[in-house]
């Protein structure tokens, strides 16, 4: 309780020696290079220039396999749910993204450069607001032209999924939930093992721009398929000195999957009745950050408890915060089974900007679902 208190306290302190104003402006319209790095000073605090983020790339296994897998699942009901006899399906895509780190010996060299203008100069990632990340692919035998694109979601699942004062993050989860026609399609390329399937993202920041795209780029013809994707990249901004949220960087690259090799990355499960214990994950959603929907929320925290596979309860907590607004998204795995067939309940914690603490009451879901939305809803009208 001490530690919270303390916690609590040095929170409003924070706040109140560091205002509103002094988050971060970068100037997206005058670019520095320095140590091969492109670097953006901040419009007020003259001394600060932020950086972009490393390229992604797909994470690979212990086994030095692609962290890759693409999950069919046919579930036929079971007494439990009030559902037997109906057909479901749930068909996933989930690859681990790294992000490449940028270059220590170049930030040193960068550092050194622009120290002799500005001598407490500070280097700092620059803030991201958002990634929006895809997968494109051509069905075996469609015409290029017939390219399918599929939007899906980046969720952290541990502290490597955060940025911090000095670094990026380091790794997410991108997750895509297919309908039975798309997964088909998607099954049937990686099957014949073409390189028709590429993932593509952009990074999103504000700062002042004149423009909604500061960079676009991919392989081949990828590049205009993503600048059709992000409508806003081809606009201009009207106000050259207000700030916008713009593009900052985005990149394109081929997924090469050889299933013949790698038949493990490809799974098609049957779920019967029968609802065992498992290691269950149950992504969490908030858009508080993002969307700018609370000026006074610092911090959220979700906290689940669950019934462990011998009866104890299993518990787990996530949190959001207003220092990685591009984290939407939380999968929250289980370490221990538990009891797929017993209810879970969750609680929220709001840390305010005052530092003030609200913790609501304990919430039962009784179907489990492999998505909670805990975004603030605005009030209902009762007139």
């Amino acid at each position: 309780m001490m530690i919270r208190y303390a916690l609590i306290l040095c929170l409003a302190v924070m706040v109140f020696i560091w205002p509103e104003s002094a988050q971060a402006q970068p100037d997206f319209n005058n670019a520095r290079q320095a140590g091969n790095i492109t670097f953006f000073q901040d419009i007020k605090q003259t001394a600060v220039f932020y950086y972009l983020p490393g390229s992604l790339a797909i994470g690979r296994t212990a086994e030095k396999k692609p962290d890759l897998s693409f999950i069919l699942m046919r579930y036929a009901g079971s007494a439990t749910y009030n559902d037997e006899g109906q057909n479901h399906f749930r068909n996933i895509l989930t690859i681990r993204l790294v992000m490449k780190p940028v270059d220590a010996d170049s930030l040193r060299m960068a550092r050194q450069q622009l120290q002799r203008s500005f001598p407490s100069v500070q280097l700092k990632p620059l803030p991201i607001s958002q990634v929006e990340a895809m997968i494109v692919f051509t069905p075996v035998g469609a015409p290029d032209s017939a390219r399918l694109i599929q939007k899906g979601e980046m969720a952290a699942e541990n502290d490597a999924g955060y940025t911090t004062a000095a670094t990026y993050w380091q790794e997410r989860f991108f997750t895509l939930c297919l309908d039975n026609n798309s997964a088909n399609l998607l099954l049937q390329t990686f099957n014949k093992n073409l390189t028709v399937i590429s993932f593509m993202y952009a990074f999103y920041s504000k700062g002042r721009t004149t423009s909604s795209a500061l960079e676009i780029s991919g392989f081949g013809s990828l590049d205009k398929t993503l600048r059709q994707q992000l409508s806003a990249a081809a606009a201009d901004s009207a106000a050259a000195d207000s700030l916008h949220e713009c593009i900052v960087k985005s990149d394109a690259f081929p997924i090469n999957i050889d299933t013949a090799e790698n038949p493990d990355l490809i799974r098609k499960i049957d779920i019967n009745d029968a609802n065992p214990s498992g290691y269950a994950v149950v992504n969490v959603r908030n858009y508080d950050f993002a969307n700018h929907l609370r000026t006074d929320l610092y911090e959220k925290s979700v906290d689940l408890e669950a019934t462990g596979a011998g009866g104890d309860p299993v518990h787990l907590s996530v949190s959001f915060n207003r220092k990685n607004t591009d984290v939407t998204s939380v999968n929250f795995r289980f370490k221990y089974a538990v009891r797929l067939d017993r209810p879970y309940r969750y609680r929220v914690r709001e840390l305010l900007t005052d530092g003030q603490e609200t913790i609501s009451d304990w919430n039962t879901v009784n179907v489990w679902s492999n998505l909670l939305d805990v975004t603030t809803r605005p009030p209902t009208d009762t007139q």
